[in-house]
This record gives structure tokens, sequence and C-alpha cells, in this order.
């Protein structure tokens, strides 16, 4: 379906994208989607459990998490893209999703 909306192109995922992932935005943090992660200029982390949970494990809020400082490349959004980082604390969009985000929001 997304090729009809010109994505083509396979993300790369250069994290592991089934931990918390987190952006910073004036010293607090807060959780992004995978897609967002990859693209937000700024400090990013992730966390993920110590351990996996056993089969039929019911005490599962007692897992430590361990959370690391994510220092990877930063991609303009929806494209595999690289751009230099600036930590604007921002989304760094690609000239084909600004043009798109103002069609949409023309029509409403």
């Amino acid at each position: 379906m997304g090729e009809k909306r010109g994505h083509l192109e396979k993300l790369v995922y250069d994290f592991p994208t089934e931990a918390v992932l987190e952006v910073e935005i004036k010293g607090k943090w807060y959780r992004v989607t995978s897609r967002e992660f990859r693209s937000f200029d700024s400090k990013r982390r992730y966390s993920k459990p110590e351990y996996q949970p056993k089969q039929g494990q019911t005490d599962l809020e007692n897992i430590p998490f361990i959370t690391y400082e994510y220092d990877g490349p930063l991609y303009m959004y929806g494209t595999n893209k690289s751009v230099y980082k600036t930590f604007n604390e921002k989304m760094v969009n690609s000239p084909y999703y600004e043009d798109m985000m103002a069609i949409s929001q023309s029509k409403k």
C-alpha cells in the first residue's frame, strides 16, 4: 500500500526496534516510534529488559531494564538519507514529506 504513496525504499533501523525508544526535548525524555526515533535530532536512548521473562512469570514489573545512549546515524524522515546532527530537538523532515504535509493542510 505504501507504494501508491511513493514509499518505495525499505527503511534502515540501526537499533533494536522492540526496545523502549526515547528522545530528549528540553531536558525531558519522551517515548517515540521507531520511525520518529531514527529522524529526531536530539539525544536519543533506548531501554531493554536485562533478560527475557520466562513463560508464566507473573512479576514482570520487577524485571530490570538497561538503558543505552544511542549515537547512531540520523536520517531524514521516511528516507535512508543521513544528515548531520545539529541537536535542535526537532524532526528532520525530507522535502517530499514537507510537500505532502503542505498539500494535506491545503485540503482542509
